[in-house]
């Protein structure tokens, strides 16, 4: 889940309302909200991942309008998405420069150091983060310290109280409750683990195949195999055009072969039983 971290983009307001421009309006005025349209516009096609069209985009807002905050951070994500990180290292800490306050591009910033392996620096970012009171997407910030946490430091006590912090953040943060479910799924907590994979597909987390698949796992360690092939047909049909539809017919073939194997001891075993003499 680590990818759905790295890739975190500014929420922006796309101000399509903008394209009404009143005929009075100074010339900065219109040269500013020219810049919000092509920002507007960039943030839409960085969200839908055409990373041509949105550095296009975040390049026009930039020449408009230059010491924007908002739009450094999001033109240094474009950067970053089309292989140029030098480049979107440099656009972010300008940002910062701008408004050293910007949540948003020290999230963006401590997740390439952290790809990079500068774990100590990405961590006191990320905690620079947490003491911004205002800042409304804490529930990222707790999930990434609990990547830390689990990942690099092997504290599962530390990670899995991030991870409870991230949800209660935000009940519908999908990657926190996933964490939650394979922390006890590696620690052979099955009947937890289906638990919290079941609430982890809830809600707006139900288009995630993750927690799905996980379930099924989940259920097969527990024996409930009938569960489990239901489960895994569901994946196989909603998320047929994802890895996990290859994995689930993996997993039914798997099940398949248990039952027979366990049908076909069962059958020698009462065999052994009938042919026994008496005495």
């Amino acid at each position: 889940m680590l990818s759905d971290t790295l890739r975190y983009i500014s929420s922006a307001t796309l101000v399509f309302s903008l394209i009404l421009i009143s005929s009075c309006a100074s010339k900065n005025d219109l040269k500013a909200k020219q810049a919000g349209l092509y920002f507007g516009a960039g943030t839409q096609s960085l969200m839908s991942k055409n990373y041509t069209a949105a550095l296009t985009s975040l390049l026009k807002a930039n020449e408009l309008d230059p010491d924007n905050a908002e739009i450094l951070n999001n033109l240094g994500m474009a950067y970053y998405f089309k292989g140029e990180e030098d480049l979107a290292i440099k656009h972010l800490h300008k940002a910062l420069e701008i408004n050293k306050n910007n949540s948003d591009a020290k999230i963006n910033l401590a997740s390439i150091h952290y790809r990079n392996g500068k774990i100590t620096l990405a961590e006191s970012l990320y905690k620079e983060v947490l003491r911004d009171l205002t800042y409304d997407k804490q529930a990222r910030t707790f999930y990434n310290l609990g990547l830390i946490e689990l990942e690099n430091k092997k504290n599962t006590a530390a990670a899995i109280n991030y991870f409870q912090k991230s949800m209660k953040e935000d009940e519908n943060f999908c990657p926190s409750s996933l964490q939650l479910g394979l922390i006890h799924y590696n620690h052979k907590q099955y009947n937890k683990a289906l638990r919290v994979f079941k609430e982890a597909s809830l809600g707006t987390c139900y288009d995630s195949p993750e927690p799905h698949y996980y379930q099924a796992l989940s259920m097969m360690k527990l024996g409930k195999y009938t569960e489990a092939r239901l489960k895994l047909n569901d994946i196989s049909t909603k998320f047929k055009k994802s890895v996990f539809a290859v994995k689930a017919k993996s997993l039914m073939t798997e099940i398949n072969d248990i039952e027979t194997r366990n049908k076909s001891e069962t059958t020698h075993a009462t065999r052994t039983s009938l042919e026994s003499p008496d005495f």
